[in-house]
């Protein structure tokens, strides 16, 4: 069963809030192209209203504390592994 679109903004709120709780440096990933196999083009839970009903959720709630990355990309493509692993490799090196 897909989440729906008001499920989903309550999903993006909540992961906003807590994110933005954080008191070290963090930072969001956001696949625009799908956040699970089944959630891609053409995949039977592709549905680009409920997905907009979470990233909106999330943009709108995240605090300033909080990089966001957006990448149009969906969440199996080896290129969003690999930003997420240089970002945070970028932010242990800062950390010292």
């Amino acid at each position: 069963m897909r989440t729906t679109p008001e499920e989903c903004a309550e999903l993006g709120r909540r992961v906003a809030r807590k994110l933005s709780g954080a008191t070290g440096p963090t930072a969001m990933v956001v696949p625009l192209k799908g956040v699970s196999m089944i959630a891609t083009e053409g995949q039977p839970f592709h549905d680009p209203e409920a997905d907009d009903a979470l990233f909106s959720a999330v943009r709108g709630h995240l605090g300033p504390n909080v990089e966001l990355h957006e990448l149009d990309m969906d969440v199996n493509d080896p290129r969003l592994a690999r930003a997420m692993a240089d970002r945070l490799h970028e932010m242990l090196r800062e950390a010292g």
